[in-house]
């Protein structure tokens, strides 16, 4: 059963466009001359220029609708499907378009990442959305990426389920990367980078979308590392200078500083500007020092500079009497420390070694010029060590040699004045003059004949009287005590001065 003379019939499809083996509802309609459905059963016959129809022929139901099924294919174009019962059908301007493949193509969307490439080259990922004349994604549409500098791989990509094509760009330079879908279409000429990319624009004739993005090239920061203007010491900080500067057109944030001091690595985080970084060097050397500096953008950037590090500047200087010490008499000895001027330096102590077997002795966190006196108590050589110690551990030893001499004894000189008649006194005027710094602690007189007299403190002359019970010959013996220790007994030191007459 046919549609009867001056029925109409009208075609309508759930969608307009598809993509490759796509599927959408075809209905027709038809109405006969009454206004009211044919009765159901009435056949229709469908006809396609490209695709298929499932099934060919099929029957109204009791609206006067016949329902079949188009399934695109997999050629892309425009497909145009008709309809036919008895007399009547709907073709030509009647029929239902629906674009197919890459002929459905609406427009491209395309984006990079990221939108700058390190200074050397560098690899961004290109995204091509494509979308159809209904704003939908369209998946299996072969896009061609194409670029004006750089490589891409792959050239051609076929859509997926998201209408998403993606492909890799290598570029050192800057690159308007364009994607394209059917036949080359009308390009925006949009080079804004840094962008999601354009929209595209719809080609010269249907079918035809492409899409473009800028891929820039970030300008690289420069780094310059300033070593101490002053060689740095061991254990001593010594201060660097790390200028840093980001371009202002196409530069990106530094995300971190790793500098290697050739001692030890030290990570310094996100840097801008000028900066002051200190470091502390254990061993006299001379040290390679790396810097590598990584921005936002990929760049690396590495610089190198040596620095050279000295043992620490520490002086001590000990300087001995003018003339040589005498054992057991105290001697003067200048010591002057010395640190490096300008680096904060301090010392910590100072110790001193006589070389006589008695304990060192610490002068402590001297600055300046000290005298110290110190006593040998026996004569000969000695060798005096010296230690500075400063703030960072540092530490300079110093020797230098002492001669020590032996202290003269007191000299005594005794003058008798003896009478010619028996029984008168002898005068003794008696003179003792000790070296320089040796006191008297005693002196006594022996007048020879078991009688003995103190003499005192004497230190100079004194004059004293003896009257002899007997003629004869006496010998007469002073004897001094003086300050010195004698270093052989632990005793005070004993001089004795004799002299000898004849008594009438």
């Amino acid at each position: 059963m046919l549609a009867p003379s001056g029925s109409t019939l009208t075609l309508t499809a759930s969608a307009t466009a598809l993509p490759l083996n796509g599927t959408t509802q075809i209905i027709a309609q038809v109405i006969e001359p009454s206004g009211t459905p044919p009765h159901s059963g009435t056949t229709v016959s469908f006809t396609t220029t490209l695709g298929s129809i499932e099934p060919a022929d099929a029957t109204t139901d009791t609206a006067g609708r016949a329902i079949v099924t188009f399934r695109a294919g997999t050629l892309n174009g425009i497909a145009s499907i008709a309809a036919l019962s008895g007399g009547v059908s709907a073709s030509g301007n009647n029929a239902v378009k629906i674009a197919i493949g890459t002929a459905a193509v609406g427009r491209v969307i395309v984006g990079a990442s990221p939108t700058l490439v390190p200074a050397l080259g560098g690899t961004s990922m290109i995204s091509a959305t494509v979308l159809d004349i209904n704003g939908n994604a369209l998946p299996s549409a072969p896009v061609t990426f194409s670029t004006t500098a750089g490589t891409l791989n792959p050239l051609v990509v076929t859509t997926d389920a998201n209408g998403l094509a993606t492909t890799s760009l290598q570029t050192a330079q800057q690159a308007i990367v364009t994607a394209s879908v059917g036949a080359q279409g009308t390009t925006n000429t949009s080079t804004t980078t840094g962008t999601t990319g354009t929209t595209g624009t719809t080609g010269t004739t249907a079918g035809q979308a492409s899409g473009t993005v800028t891929v820039g090239v970030a300008a690289a920061p420069t780094l310059v590392i300033t070593p101490p203007s002053t060689l740095p010491t061991v254990n001593l900080p010594a201060a660097f200078t790390f200028v840093i500067t980001v371009p202002t057109t196409n530069g990106s944030a530094v995300k971190n500083v790793t500098v290697n001091w050739g001692d030890g690595i030290q990570d310094l985080g996100a840097m801008s500007g000028t900066n002051v970084i200190s470091h502390v060097f254990h061993t006299s050397n001379i040290y390679t020092i790396t810097a590598t500096l990584i921005d936002g953008s990929g760049n690396v950037v590495q610089v190198t500079t040596s620095v050279t590090v000295v043992p620490a500047a520490l002086t001590l200087t000990i300087t001995a009497p003018t003339t040589a010490p005498s054992a057991g008499l105290p001697a003067s000895f200048t010591i002057v420390p010395g640190v490096p001027a300008n680096t904060g330096d301090t010392v910590k102590n100072v110790t001193i070694e006589w070389g006589d077997g008695t304990a060192a002795q610490s002068l402590g966190a001297i600055s300046a010029s000290t005298v110290v006196t110190h006593v040998y108590s026996t004569a000969g050589s000695y060798s005096i060590t010296g230690t500075i110690t400063d703030a960072a551990g540092n530490s300079v030893t110093v020797y230098i040699a002492v001669t020590v001499i032996p202290v003269a004894s007191p000299t005594i000189i005794i003058t008798p004045s003896v009478p010619s008649v028996h029984g008168n006194a002898v005068n003794f005027t008696v003179q003792v003059t000790p070296p320089t710094g040796v006191g008297i602690v005693s002196a006594t007189i022996d007048f020879g004949d078991n009688v003995t007299s103190k003499l005192g403190g004497l230190n100079g002359t004194t004059s004293i009287s003896h009257v002899y019970s007997a003629a004869g010959p006496y010998t007469i013996t002073v004897t001094v005590v003086d300050t010195l220790i004698d270093a052989t007994t632990g005793k005070n030191r004993q001089t004795t001065g004799t002299t000898n007459i004849q008594y009438p």
